[in-house]
């Protein structure tokens, strides 16, 4: 009877359907069982760890900090596409300055020269104070 019951749990720890309960009878039973068995529930028994005490906490505090990361990650996001439709409004909205064409660009440069000869630079006394190769200082003097 006590064997049929081993093998019956040993049936359904392979199948991954034992109970701790179970599992337990199993690995505190050895002396029925096959020695491929044994060698595992000394495996177990020897190998068998306990939980930290704070082990929940710890869970909970990388779960939080993953949950912040995300966080941090979608708020970064909608940041840069808040950024980007915001330059993207501003590019529609004011369209870069209409462009001369030849004629009007003539105009203004012959109201340009216009200026330019109005001034009589033959009216004004240049006199070198200092020369160099790279600088020329001089002051000028109005007739």
């Amino acid at each position: 009877m006590e064997e049929n019951k081993a093998e019956r749990i040993i049936k359904k720890y392979k199948e991954g359907q034992s109970t701790l309960s179970e599992e337990q009878f199993l690995f505190d039973n050895t002396e029925n069982l096959n020695p491929s068995m044994k060698a595992w529930s000394t495996f177990v028994k020897n190998n068998k760890t306990t939980t930290p005490k704070d082990f929940n906490e710890h869970l909970w505090a990388s779960f939080e900090t993953k949950r912040n990361r995300k966080r941090k990650l979608l708020i970064g996001a909608m940041a840069v596409a808040a950024s980007v439709s915001v330059l993207i409004a501003l590019f529609l909205t004011h369209p870069a300055p209409d462009e001369l064409n030849y004629s009007e660009k003539e105009a203004l440069l012959n109201i340009a020269r216009e200026m330019v000869n109005q001034t009589d630079l033959a009216e004004i006394e240049e006199r070198v104070i200092y020369e160099n190769d790279i600088v020329i200082i001089y002051t000028t003097k109005e007739k």
